[in-house]
């Protein structure tokens, strides 16, 4: 386990200034950086590292040197002496069949060149917090810092406007989850859902649509409807996210069937999940997106209003309305104070 220390990673590439450019960043974003420019030499950095018990917790190399598939070298060094340590593999080639069939070996990802050393560092972060959320001691404090981390590492970074969303998510799903009486586990697993719901979108094909000014294509639109199954996937071997990564899963299924991706219908979708499709279709509606203005109080009450018994279950609906009669005009007021502190917006005087 990392903890405290700062992680270590081998970078590997035949062009220095691409080298030097790469540890900069890294190392001012808590990365401690080596470099090396020769694949031999990296291979037998690699196994002196872990003969020493001290491997590298990652290894981003390029895999084409003068022209030879050295890449591939190395992360055979890796797989057979290091198998923790995880491999980024860079190509500047625009066919990438060579690193594809290096990833079905064990690589975690690819880049293509040139590399912006900023995604690099969100590519790092995110595959060194998936490694802690699938240790099978990690607490539930532990669990919520790290998908709270990852979220920030990677979906806020890659759209800027969605700061703070998994965060009100989470505390709407709490609130509404005690005023329904879900037990304790219950509610737990659904507040990590409710963090890391929107995961998957970070592995899809385009990230573009993130940002778009406009609507979806028709294959973008199906393109992002495989978010949810994605993220509760690529978060499921812990046990303690068995349950949440159902949640995450059915975030985007509704009461009538109509939603996605499996169209569950009724009591096919848990308790939890009925909370958290609401939860985060009232954040995204009320929220300042790239391509729209939020909505205010009365459009979104109309709104919920008319989808009692069709999108939304009406015993949880009801639970929500009665909460954001409450707390509308602090609830609606999150997000921009969100996109303040975050920076994305200038703060009100």
């Amino acid at each position: 386990m990392i903890g405290h220390r700062r992680p270590t990673v081998l970078l590997v590439d035949d062009e220095g200034s691409t080298l030097e450019v790469l540890s900069l960043v890294l190392d001012s974003q808590g990365f401690d950086t080596t470099r090396e420019l020769d694949a031999g030499r990296a291979s037998r950095l690699i196994e002196t590292a872990a003969a020493r018990d001290r491997p590298f917790d990652a290894v981003v190399t390029d895999v084409f040197f003068d022209g030879r598939n050295e890449g591939a070298a190395v992360l055979a060094a890796c797989r057979d002496t290091s198998p923790r340590s995880i491999v980024i593999l860079m190509t500047g080639r625009p066919a990438v069949e060579g690193a594809v069939a290096a990833m079905k070996m064990g690589a975690r990802d690819y880049l293509q060149k040139p590399v912006d050393p900023n995604t690099l560092a969100t590519v790092l972060h995110r595959a060194l917090k998936e490694q802690q959320v699938h240790r099978e001691d990690v607490t539930f404090k532990d669990l919520v810092n790290i998908l709270s981390d990852m979220v920030a590492h990677t979906i806020e970074r890659v759209d800027p406007y969605t700061a703070g969303h998994g965060e009100r998510t989470r505390s709407y799903c709490r609130q509404i989850a005690e005023k329904l009486g879900l037990d304790r586990q219950t509610t737990e697993r659904l507040e990590l859902a409710a963090i890391a719901h929107d995961y998957g979108k970070i592995y899809l094909e385009d990230l573009t649509f993130l940002t778009k000014k406009g609507p979806l294509t028709a294959q973008e639109y199906r393109e992002v409807q495989r978010h949810p199954e994605v993220g509760a996937n690529k978060l499921g071997s812990n046990s303690h996210l068995v349950e949440a990564c159902t949640y995450i899963a059915e975030h985007h299924e509704r009461w009538d069937g109509t939603g996605y991706p499996r169209r569950l219908k009724g009591s096919a979708l848990s308790p939890a999940g009925r909370i958290l499709c609401l939860v985060e279709v009232f954040d995204s509606l009320t929220s300042r997106r790239s391509y729209k203005a939020p909505w205010d109080l009365d459009k979104t009450l109309d709104f919920f209003e008319s989808q009692s018994g069709r999108a939304f279950e009406p015993e949880t609906l009801d639970a929500f309305l009665g909460l954001l009669e409450q707390h509308g005009a602090e609830w609606l007021d999150a997000p921009l104070r969100d996109l303040e502190d975050a920076g994305v917006v200038p703060k009100r005087v």
